[in-house]
């Protein structure tokens, strides 16, 4: 005769698979590991994951873009202060008790000025990217594309004759103030231009950062775990364990004492 406690035995495997369940959630700290934990619910954090993802990537595109136009800014801001004071030379230029020798004085100064130009023009860049080339410079937020237009101020500026002012007589000072004036103008043009942009950067990169927290917080209450559930939960387990453990191994013993009876 065979005595047997199967219901029990299955009882204590299912425990058991529960407090290796609730041991993986709590190493890991999410209440889905697979899909077998929540199919569904694991597809929808899989998603805000995703989209967690892009926004931090289109904000540090969008930072990118800011840190270019507050270089690009500056740059034009160098360029604007170097004219202004090339624009003061010609003005002093125009002085009736000036010789020819003092206006070519001046005429030196300026050209230093003007090479300084010159040189914020050819070398100011970002990262490898030149500045000052005809250009939009598209930064993807992840949602859309926000451009900075950069201009080639150097083509601007010569096309104004500003490289080739002549302070050496009265006559050119006049008309290199007229010069200057236009061309410090459209400077300033573009210096607000770009400050229009690093606010719009910076504004959509605020809206991206809000974006992720929320989506972040709707992830984790998907598929984090509740500690004090989970602990819960793994100490009644515990309990369960102890119980049927003890049951089955109380089972076993009046079987044998049955079969002793029994022979």
């Amino acid at each position: 005769m065979k005595l047997n406690n199967a219901t029990g035995l299955n009882s204590l495997n299912q425990v058991q698979q529960q407090q290796e369940s609730l041991l993986k959630k709590s190493a890991t700290a999410r209440r889905i590991n697979t899909a077998a934990d929540d199919a569904a619910g694991l597809q929808i954090a899989n998603r805000l994951t995703s989209t967690v993802n892009e926004a931090s990537q289109g904000q540090r595109n969008l930072y990118n873009g800011i840190g270019l136009a507050q270089v690009y800014e500056q740059s034009l801001q160098n360029i604007n202060n170097d004219l202004s004071e090339v624009g003061t030379l010609a003005v002093a230029a125009g002085n009736g008790i000036y010789t020819d020798a003092d206006r070519q004085a001046l005429q030196q100064q300026a050209q230093g000025l003007l090479d300084n130009v010159q040189n914020t023009l050819q070398t100011a860049s970002f990262g490898g990217v030149a500045l000052f080339n005809d250009n939009n410079i598209a930064f993807n937020s992840g949602q859309s594309n926000l451009n900075l237009k950069v201009e080639d101020l150097g083509a601007a500026l010569a096309a104004q004759d500003v490289f080739t002012i002549d302070l050496s007589t009265q006559a050119g000072a006049a008309a290199a103030n007229t010069s200057l004036t236009e061309a410090t103008a459209f400077v300033n043009s573009l210096q607000a231009e770009a400050g229009a942009s690093i606010n719009s950067f910076a504004a959509q990169a605020r809206n991206l950062n809000n974006q992720q927290i929320n989506q972040a917080q709707a992830r984790s209450r998907i598929e984090d775990l509740d500690y004090a559930k989970a602990i819960s939960e793994k100490t009644a387990a515990d309990m369960l364990s102890q119980s049927s453990t003890s049951v089955t191994m109380q089972a076993r013993m009046q079987q044998q004492q049955a079969l002793t009876l029994l022979g």
